[in-house]
C-alpha cells in the first residue's frame, strides 16, 4: 500500500525523469494502473505521452507507477524478467535473449502470408491459440475510425473470433497505448494473448508482477521485432505526398506488398479525402521522401535509449527475415524465436501438418537478420548513453554500458546526426502543417539528411537522396 507522501514522491519522480526527460514511449502502463492519475494524450507532435490528469493529493492508486514503466529505473530489466520466466527451459544468446528454437519461413496454409506484413507468422500464432481454446481473446492493434477529437487510425482492441483476429493482421508503425484495452480486460474475465513491440511487452510483464488480475488473465505475450516507434506524422508524411493532407487521412497500410519488388521494397496504401472525395493512393515507399528508417524521422526519443530489439520478455517473437536468401521474395519471410513450450508444440504440429514452411536456423542467424537494429541499440546506444552522462542528464539505466572509445569519430557523428534528425523531423513537419505545404518539410530536413548521408563511405545513398529531392521540387 502506498501512503500519500510516497505517491506524491514517486509520481513527481516519474514525471521529472521519464516524462520531462522525453523518455516516455506512450505505452500507457502507468495509466493502466487502477485509479491512476495519469492519462495518455497525443502531444503537438503526434506522439502519445503520459499526462497528469488530476492533483496528486486526490489519487487513490495503490500500485507503484514507476515499477510498471519500461523506461523508469524502478522496475526489473529485460534480462531479469526473462530469466525468471524462461531461464529454466531455454538457452541464452547475448543478442536475442532466451530461446527454445529459432526458425525462418512463412505460413503456407490459407492466406496468412498474403495478409501479413511478412510471412504471416504473428497472426497465425494468435489464431492457433484462439482456435485451440488456449485463450479467449487476442489483444492486438487494429484499425479504427478517426474523429475530429481523436485523429488516431489504430488502437489496441480485443478480438474474440478468428475473423476478428485476421482483420488485425499487419504491422502498424504508429503510436498506440494499452490503458484503454487493459480496462476492457479487467471488465471481461478470460484468458488473453497480447501482441506488442518489445517495450510494450516489458510493460505488460511489469504490470503482471504488480497486478494479480492482469497476471491471471494474460496467458501469452507475442513480441514483434522492433526498429523504432513513430509518431502519427509518419503515415501522414507518406499520404501527403499522395495528395491526402494531414487531417484527411482515413486508412493506412504501412506494408502493402508489391509483387514485382523485393520484401524490403514494399509499398504504402493510403485512403483519405482529396477535394471532398475519397481517394486511394498506392506507392512504393522508396519512391517517396522519408522512407529510410536510418534517418529516424518521427522517432520517439525513448527509442534511442532502448536495448531490446527481439522482445526478450515475450513467449514468441516474429519479425522480418532481412537475410540475402529471403529478401528478394516479395511475399515476405519471418524469423521466429520461440521461448514457450506450449507455443513450440503448436509450431511443431503446424510444420507436421504442412501448414508452416519453417526451417530451423541458428540464434546467430536471427541476430544477423537484425544486424542494423542490434548495432544501433548496442554500439550506438553505448555512445548515446555516454553523451547523456556527459551532459549530466538523468537517463534510463540500460544493460549496455556507456562508452565512447569503441566508435570512430565518423561513427560518433552518425549517431549524433540520427538523434538530431529524429528531433528536427517532429518540428519540421509541424511547420509544414502550419504552412499547409509539404515541401516545407523536406526543405527543413535536407541539410541534416545530406550531412548524415555523407557519414557513409558509399555515394549510392546520397545519390538516391538527391534524386528524391529533385522529384519533390
Amino acid at each position: 500500500m502506498l501512503g500519500s507522501t510516497s505517491k506524491n514522491q514517486e509520481i513527481s519522480k516519474l514525471l521529472e525523469t521519464v516524462v520531462d526527460g522525453g523518455y516516455c514511449i506512450g505505452c500507457g502502463a502507468c495509466a493502466a494502473v487502477v485509479d491512476s492519475p495519469i492519462k495518455m494524450k497525443l502531444d503537438e507532435y503526434g506522439k502519445l505521452c503520459a499526462t497528469l490528469s488530476e492533483p496528486v493529493v486526490q489519487t487513490s492508486h495503490q500500485i507503484s507507477l514507476g515499477k510498471v514503466c519500461p523506461f523508469s529505473n524502478e522496475g526489473l530489466n529485460e534480462d531479469q524478467i526473462a530469466e525468471e520466466i524462461f531461464g529454466k527451459d531455454c538457452q541464452y544468446h547475448n543478442q536475442i535473449g532466451y530461446y527454445l528454437t529459432t526458425y525462418a519461413g512463412f505460413v503456407s496454409e490459407s492466406d496468412f502470408r498474403k495478409l501479413g506484413s511478412s510471412g504471416g507468422m504473428g497472426n497465425w500464432i494468435v489464431t492457433q491459440l484462439l482456435s485451440e481454446g488456449l485463450v479467449d481473446g487476442v489483444i492486438h492493434v487494429k484499425p479504427c475510425t478517426p474523429s475530429p477529437t481523436d485523429p488516431r487510425l489504430f488502437k489496441y482492441q480485443i478480438s474474440k473470433t478468428i475473423e476478428e483476429v485476421r482483420n488485425g493482421a499487419k504491422s502498424r508503425y504508429y503510436p498506440i497505448e494499452i490503458s484503454e484495452v487493459i480496462q476492457m480486460l479487467r471488465e471481461q474475465p478470460g484468458r488473453y494473448v497480447i501482441v506488442g513491440i518489445p517495450c510494450f511487452i516489458k510493460a505488460i510483464r511489469l504490470l503482471m508482477k504488480q497486478d494479480p488480475i492482469i497476471a491471471e488473465r494474460i496467458k501469452f505475450c507475442v513480441g514483434l521485432i522492433c526498429g523504432h516507434l513513430k509518431s502519427i506524422h509518419f503515415a501522414q508524411m507518406f499520404a501527403w505526398q499522395g495528395g491526402i493532407k494531414p487531417g484527411d487521412l482515413l486508412e493506412f497500410d504501412f506494408r502493402y506488398k508489391l509483387a514485382d519488388r523485393g520484401a524490403n521494397q514494399y509499398g504504402m496504401k493510403a485512403v483519405g479525402l482529396k477535394d471532398g472525395e475519397v481517394i486511394e493512393c498506392i506507392s512504393p515507399v522508396r519512391d517517396l521522401y522519408g522512407w529510410d528508417w536510418g534517418h529516424g524521422f518521427f522517432k520517439y526519443k525513448a527509442c534511442e535509449y532502448c536495448d531490446d530489439v527481439i522482445a526478450e520478455a515475450a513467449d514468441i517473437v516474429v519479425g522480418d527475415a532481412w537475410l540475402p536468401e529471403y529478401v528478394n521474395d516479395s511475399q515476405g519471410t519471418n524469423v521466429v524465436v520461440v521461448r514457450n513450450i506450449v507455443i513450440q508444440k503448436l509450431i511443431e504440429q503446424g510444420i507436421t501438418a504442412g501448414n508452416l514452411h519453417l526451417n530451423a536456423i541458428t540464434a546467430d542467424k536471427v541476430a544477423k537478420s537484425q544486424a542494423s537494429g542490434l548495432n544501433h541499440r548496442r554500439e550506438g546506444l553505448a555512445y548515446r548513453l555516454y553523451l547523456a552522462d556527459k551532459r549530466g542528464e538523468w537517463r534510463p539505466n540500460k544493460r549496455v554500458k556507456a562508452q565512447i572509445s569503441h566508435l570512430s569519430r565518423q561513427l560518433q557523428k552518425r549517431q549524433e546526426l540520427r538523434m538530431k534528425l529524429g528531433e528536427e523531423s517532429h518540428i519540421a513537419f509541424q511547420k509544414a502543417i502550419k504552412a499547409g505545404q509539404f515541401s516545407v518539410f523536406p526543405k527543413s530536413m535536407n541539410f541534416l539528411v545530406l550531412q548524415y548521408q555523407l557519414t557513409y563511405p558509399s555515394t549510392v545513398l546520397w545519390k538516391q537522396f538527391i534524386q528524391k529531392c529533385k522529384k519533390i521540387y
